[in-house]
């Protein structure tokens, strides 16, 4: 049981690695919020990224909307 819960942590972190490689790449980043976000109505369009934590479960992910700058976390983020 152990040996499966150490093998599932390193492939998330996979994914995180390859979704910020995806973002830093294109430089947009195309939102994917819960129905409770405050922020729902612009869930699936794309922005420009202007700024990026480290890659981390919960890092921060600064985008242009509408010409300003708003932060999201890494997991709001496809």
């Amino acid at each position: 049981m152990m040996g499966s819960i150490i093998f599932i942590k390193p492939l998330s972190m996979n994914k995180l690695f390859q979704r910020v490689d995806r973002i830093r790449a294109s430089g947009y980043a195309t939102l994917n919020l819960e129905p409770s976000s405050p922020h729902y109505h612009l869930n699936g369009k794309r922005f420009p990224v202007q700024g990026m934590d480290k890659p981390a479960l919960k890092s921060r992910v600064t985008l242009l909307v509408e010409g300003r700058p708003m932060d999201f976390t890494i997991n709001e983020i496809l």
